[in-house]
């Protein structure tokens, strides 16, 4: 009888190799040796991964040795290719950033399920879909394209905002960027602005109106204390999301004129529309500007 061998490899190593659907004792990487000549099934197995594939055919061949390879997948991961026209776009996993940018592939280290991806660079916008609902399973890639634009950053219709990082009153921590793919209002106020305390409760009735269009709302204090932020939130019953901005160090970047100030911005992160002050007159403009995006 003629014999061969197969050296079988694994990522991460320590499975135990399997010939013919039977336990050899050798555990990867290693030699099978004394092979019969001929068509085989070789397979790895490994305590609390899955193999990818599930298992090799070979053929043996006299005095030869074939090399397979194999990949231990962690069951409850799965794998993202995110690429964009313009390379070196920061990478958002579920509205946060990740470090990595594109293009890019996460290998094997996205939890299984439905997460939502989308991409950001400094003086660009995106085009839509600005985001991208994903269903990551275990032994598969998903793949995202995305296509950016150069745009201008200032205070304009059509210009992208200046990023920004706050805290919220529930200490949770929230990117302007990381948002791409939202209908986003950004509103700055202050319990001693009189026009921003009547402006907020507006505020509210368009996130209930339009929350399950995928609106947000970052509302922007930009001197108080917290105390007094969530007094507001209370009083007003107000749900959307309250950011702090201390030494109004944001606000300043922004160079705004005065309180409150409103801005819409679109999808793919440009400026829809820009309001300084408040009269109950113009919210009626507000709504019709949020209905433009949603398509109502």
């Amino acid at each position: 009888q003629k014999f061969g061998s197969v050296f079988v490899n694994s990522s991460p190593g320590g499975g135990d190799i399997l010939l013919d659907h039977a336990v050899t004792g050798k555990v990867t990487p290693d030699t099978l040796s004394d092979i019969p000549v001929g068509e085989h099934v070789i397979s790895v197995a490994k305590d609390g991964f899955v193999s990818a594939p599930d298992s090799l055919v070979t053929m043996v061949q006299e005095d030869e040795t074939d090399t397979l390879e194999f990949i231990l997948l962690v069951p409850n991961f799965g794998s993202l290719k995110v690429t964009s026209n313009v390379d070196g776009a920061t990478i958002c996993l579920d509205n946060q950033p990740k470090t990595e940018s594109t293009p890019h592939v996460f290998f094997n280290n996205i939890p299984v399920g439905t997460h939502i991806v989308s991409v950001f660079k400094e003086g660009y916008s995106i085009d839509n879909p600005a985001k991208e609902i994903v269903n990551i399973v275990t032994q598969d890639t998903a793949e995202v394209n995305f296509t950016i634009d150069p745009a201008e950053v200032g205070k304009s219709v059509g210009n992208i905002t200046l990023d920004f990082e706050l805290e919220d009153d529930y200490n949770i921590w929230h990117r302007l960027y990381a948002y791409r793919g939202f209908v986003i209002i950004i509103n700055f106020w202050a319990t001693d602005c009189p026009n921003c305390m009547k402006e907020l409760p507006y505020l509210q009735q368009f996130y209930s109106d339009y929350l399950a269009d995928s609106l947000i709302i970052f509302g922007i204090n930009y001197h108080e204390d917290l105390e007094i932020i969530q007094q507001t939130r209370d009083n007003l019953q107000l749900a959307f999301t309250l950011l702090r901005d201390m030494d109004s160090a944001v606000k300043n970047s922004y160079d705004l004129p005065g309180t409150p100030v409103t801005f819409i911005l679109d999808r793919g992160g440009r400026i829809y529309y820009y309001l300084e002050g408040f009269k109950e007159s113009w919210m009626g403009n507000l709504r019709q500007k949020l209905d433009e995006l949603f398509a109502k």
